[in-house]
């Protein structure tokens, strides 16, 4: 079995550096030609089926990477971004050494997600495929959390949780390979 994990082209907001989470933002006019050419790159690389985020920048990703391959398409919400609460759709950039503070912290009365929340809905999905998929090559689009917390579930690496910034996080249109 092959796993390929891929995260999301860049978008607007990742241009200009605004939080997203859970918001609906389309690919920026390069993060398109970056995933064409990621998909190009990568046109010979059997997938027989494509497990995807349901936001607009995944399902973007997703159907670029599929004019390849034709292959069945499965939106999860297990693939989801790190819920951001207040902080979606604000510039890094605004916010204050108090918010900063909490937005490293994950502080729950700000809305939202922590790290340990995400690793528990990712480690249950990819359960999920290795049982369900025991000889398929798979391609997973999702976004930047998710994908670094697959990458450490895979290559089976401890995740210590305060120290997320320590963690290699994947850039966009980044994929790769995992043989299982």
């Amino acid at each position: 079995m092959n796993i390929y994990v891929m995260r999301h082209g860049t978008t607007v907001w990742n241009e200009i550096r605004r939080t997203q989470g859970h918001s609906q933002n389309m690919l920026s006019s390069s993060g398109k030609e970056l995933v064409e050419k990621v998909s190009k790159i990568h046109t010979k690389t059997p997938i027989d089926i494509i497990y995807s985020s349901p936001l607009m920048r995944t399902m973007q990703t997703t159907n670029i990477m599929n004019k390849y391959h034709n292959a069945k398409v499965i939106k999860d919400n297990r693939l989801i971004e790190i819920g951001q609460g207040i902080f979606t759709g604000r510039l890094k950039s605004t916010y204050t050494e108090l918010e900063k503070k909490q937005h490293t912290s994950r502080d729950k009365s700000c809305g939202m997600e922590d790290y340990p929340e995400v690793y528990a809905r990712v480690k249950d999905f990819i359960e999920d495929i290795l049982h369900t998929h025991p000889a398929d090559n798979i391609l997973i689009v999702t976004h930047s959390t998710p994908a670094t917390l697959i990458d450490k579930i895979l290559n089976q690496i401890p995740i210590n949780f305060d120290i997320w910034n320590n963690f290699t996080e994947f850039n966009n249109a980044e994929l790769r390979k995992y043989k299982i």
